[in-house]
């Protein structure tokens, strides 16, 4: 006698492999690749380099940044420290001692108040240094010193002369007046063109009166400036006329330059709205968890993977009733009243040339008429019940089916 066969399982290939587990473990692949991918945009975003998209910031090398400016003044020897805070740059003035600092001071968004920018202005003053205050508003401009004040605002002006005796002017001979440098290709960035009056103000706007007010403005001193157009220190306009002599001449006349660019930390505590965890009651967020918790467990309970096919011996039979009224029902959810009709008619029609020994093959009319013959009907009345217009509502589709129905009872009873 031969020994038995030995049956063994056939071996799935690598591939098999992993399309079986593709499809038992996709929904929880899918989501841990989301959650990391998440992970990684959030990582790469909150670590960017710390490059700021800020208008007028050193970090910033798009044509509105001032990345440029600040790595001239650092290849030139100038130490450029930001600043985000007044407190921060107080502390960079105690640092670099007496005499050694320039801080340029910009607040496009006003989180200053006149008290604490003129708390800037003598902090500057006591250390000995310069500040260059670059489009301040109106109640700024006169909290730097009593001397400068606003003048209003001004167009964008091609070219704008010294008009003054300030060295850092003169030097500079002219500026754009914030317009983008000719010949650069680049999109012409929006800055606010700020007039200033002062103990020297300098290069006024053409068309404008002596006095009235322009683009730089100086205390007697010589320690406080407010520079009314950014557009001069933007990477854009940099190269453009002499902006790169008057913003490197004010901004490097130091060895120390604090880049201060205000931020809302410069708002008091007792003035910051309120954050979203301040606002949010302290049972929310244990509810919160309570229903993720619910909401993965619905995921497994209900997302577990089908058991195997159940086989089942073939052919079913199917009551003839249920196909009826499934079918019924079907026709009543998509309210179709010309099928419906159609069946019930041609199925009396069948059955009445089957009673009146007509064969299935009659004609409709010859149905009508012999029908009419057996029971006295009038011909008009049932060739509109057999062969009319389809009924428009269910309670007309109702009487047509009590009318058939009585039709074929009368003509049983003949």
């Amino acid at each position: 006698m031969s020994a038995p066969a030995t049956i063994r399982p056939e071996t799935a290939s690598a591939a098999q492999t992993l399309t079986k587990g593709w499809r038992r473990h996709r929904f929880w692949i899918i989501c841990a690749a989301a959650f990391v991918l998440v992970t990684v945009i959030g990582y790469i975003v909150s670590n960017s380099g710390g490059r700021s998209p800020g208008m007028l910031s050193t970090s910033n090398p798009a044509p509105a940044g001032a990345q440029a400016a600040a790595s001239i003044l650092a290849e030139q020897g100038v130490s450029v420290a930001d600043s985000s805070s007044l407190a921060q740059t107080q502390d960079l003035l105690a640092v670099h001692g007496h005499g050694t600092s320039t801080v340029l001071f910009y607040d496009p968004s006003g989180y200053l108040d006149p008290d604490r920018v003129e708390e800037l202005a003598d902090s500057v003053r006591a250390a000995g240094g310069q500040l260059v205050a670059v489009a301040p508003g109106p109640l700024a401009a006169s909290a730097l010193s009593p001397e400068i004040a606003s003048a209003g605002t001004a167009a964008a002006t091609a070219t704008v002369q010294a008009g003054c005796s300030n060295p850092d002017a003169t030097a500079a001979e002219t500026i754009d007046g914030g317009t983008p440098s000719p010949g650069t290709g680049a999109t012409a960035v929006t800055t606010p063109l700020l007039l200033f009056k002062g103990a020297q103000t300098c290069f006024i706007p053409g068309g404008m009166p002596a006095g009235s007010g322009g683009f730089l403005a100086s205390n007697s001193a010589g320690d406080i400036t407010a520079l009314g157009s950014p557009g001069v220190v933007i990477n854009q306009n940099l190269a453009s006329r002499g902006n790169a002599a008057l913003a490197l001449r004010l901004l490097g006349s130091k060895p120390n330059l604090i880049w201060y660019t205000s931020t809302i930390s410069d708002i008091p505590v007792a003035e910051v709205p309120p954050s979203l965890s301040e606002l949010t009651p302290s049972w929310i967020f244990p509810a919160a968890l309570w229903l993720l918790l619910v909401a993965v467990l619905g995921m497994v309970w209900r997302g577990r993977r089908n058991g195997p096919l159940v086989g089942e011996p073939l052919p079913v039979h199917v009551k003839a009733s249920e196909t009826l009224v499934g079918r019924a029902r079907l026709y009543q959810d998509g309210r179709a009243l010309d099928t419906a009709a159609a069946s019930l008619r041609q199925a009396t029609l069948t059955r009445l040339a089957r009673q009146l020994r007509l064969g299935l093959a009659a004609e409709p009319g010859a149905v009508v008429q012999a029908a009419a013959t057996a029971t006295g009907r009038p011909p008009q009345q049932l060739h509109a019940l057999l062969l009319g217009p389809v009924p428009e509502t269910e309670k007309q589709m109702l009487s047509m089916a009590v009318e058939l129905t009585a039709l074929e009872e009368d003509v049983a009873r003949r």
